[in-house]
């Protein structure tokens, strides 16, 4: 197999090893709570410094990018980030993993954004598409599995295993890289890190509406989905009592939605086009929003209700996640390591609004995850829906 259809797959196994760092300890959450004397909110806290962390750095990391290339990026950051695994597997302070935590998050960043700029310098639209889906794919796999996986694990060890689990895993996936990414950023096209110019490339892409409805219509999406993660241990935990086993086992059913959402993408790219995979797959984003209302609202007692209405959700996301992504970027000229940087920026910045919404809705109660389901699903909708206004900062 050639480097450049290899590339694609260790770059995704490396960022299920990222995601895996939240996903995976998820079902240790209440004994970590435990264990380190901590509350609820501040436990939650180490999920939101991940994402504070890896939206700190990328408007650095992409000229950094165009600057030196994307490989020594990926590389640099995947060192750095098998280190602060480390630290969180043997810390017992929990300003230590704060701030663990929040590097871990930077050098996740680090390599994707250098690592993703070459995924979309590497391919075009319908082929850029198709990657982006198969990647999401197996990405998935980490929130799916992740948490049934440590549910299993942490029978025969505690939270610190996780993470020397998933430092092996980050080291692994560096190494691979190291062997086998290419170079999709050549000398020649490499961009100066002048500030005034880079200031200039993102003040274009900030006022650049096209760019900026479809990250939202995107992100907000997203946001739904970070608010499930944030919330969804206690609600199966805290509310109905369930074993850290049946959120695993939700878990799973809600992503095997998305992932069949996304190899649909593939097959149905051929007979229709990327537009028309974006409304159909936020229409089902709102109406999985909408099912998870009823049935909380009327059965508040039946977790089923809204398994099914976030499940539904997750297909939806699953049909319009790769065509926005890729439209996005393909919806500014400045260099594609600020392209990327400043998408990413927009999908961490919304990763961390959705941890602070499952911890500032959450009542204790379904339907207030429902309502945040709704209201993104309905938010995404309305900015794409937005996107072919032209205003005058446009014309300017």
């Amino acid at each position: 197999m050639r480097p450049s259809l290899l590339f694609p797959l260790l770059l995704v196994f490396y960022e299920m090893g990222g995601y895996l760092s939240n996903d995976m300890y998820l079902p240790a959450l209440p004994s970590m709570m435990t264990e380190l004397n901590i509350s609820q909110a501040l436990v939650q806290l180490t999920l939101t410094t991940w994402f504070l962390g890896s939206a700190s750095m990328q408007l650095i990391v992409g000229p950094l990018s165009d600057r030196f290339g994307r490989r020594p990026i990926v590389l640099l950051g995947g060192i750095f980030y098998v280190i602060t695994l480390c630290i969180c597997a043997l810390t017992s302070d929990i300003h230590t993993m704060l701030l663990a935590r929040f590097i871990q998050g930077v050098m996740v960043s680090v390599v994707v954004v250098a690592g993703y700029a070459s995924i979309h310098e590497l391919y075009d639209q319908t082929h850029a598409i198709r990657v982006l889906a198969t990647m999401n794919s197996v990405i998935v796999i980490a929130p799916a599995f992740g948490p049934l996986v440590g549910s299993v694990l942490l029978n025969f060890m505690d939270w610190r295993g996780l993470f020397w689990i998933l430092a092996i895993w980050a080291f692994l996936a560096t190494s691979l890289l190291a062997k086998w990414m290419p170079e999709s950023h050549p000398v020649e096209k490499r961009q100066p890190l002048n500030l005034k110019k880079i200031t200039k490339n993102y003040f274009t892409i900030l006022t650049t509406w096209r760019f900026n409805t479809l990250m939202l219509s995107f992100c907000f999406t997203f946001l739904g989905f970070i608010a499930w993660l944030t919330t969804g241990p206690f609600i199966i935990s805290q509310e109905f009592h369930k074993s850290v086993l049946v959120f695993g086992i939700c878990q799973t059913i809600i992503f095997m939605f998305y992932i069949g959402a996304n190899q649909l993408v593939k097959k149905l790219m051929e007979k229709f086009s990327v537009q028309t995979l974006i409304w159909f797959g936020l229409s089902v984003t709102v109406l999985g929003g909408i099912i998870s209302v009823v049935f909380t609202l009327l059965f508040p007692d039946f977790l089923p209700g809204l398994i099914i209405g976030m499940s539904i959700y997750s297909l939806g996301s699953g049909f319009s996640f790769s065509p926005l992504n890729r439209l996005a970027v393909e919806a500014t000229n400045e260099p594609m390591g600020v392209r990327i940087a400043m998408s990413s920026t927009y999908m961490t910045l919304f990763g961390v609004l959705g941890s602070i919404s499952g911890s500032l809705f959450y009542t204790g109660a379904m339907s207030s995850l429902a309502y945040v389901l709704f209201a993104t699903g309905l938010l995404a909708m309305i900015f794409r829906m937005l996107t072919n206004l032209r205003p005058m900062v446009e014309k300017i």
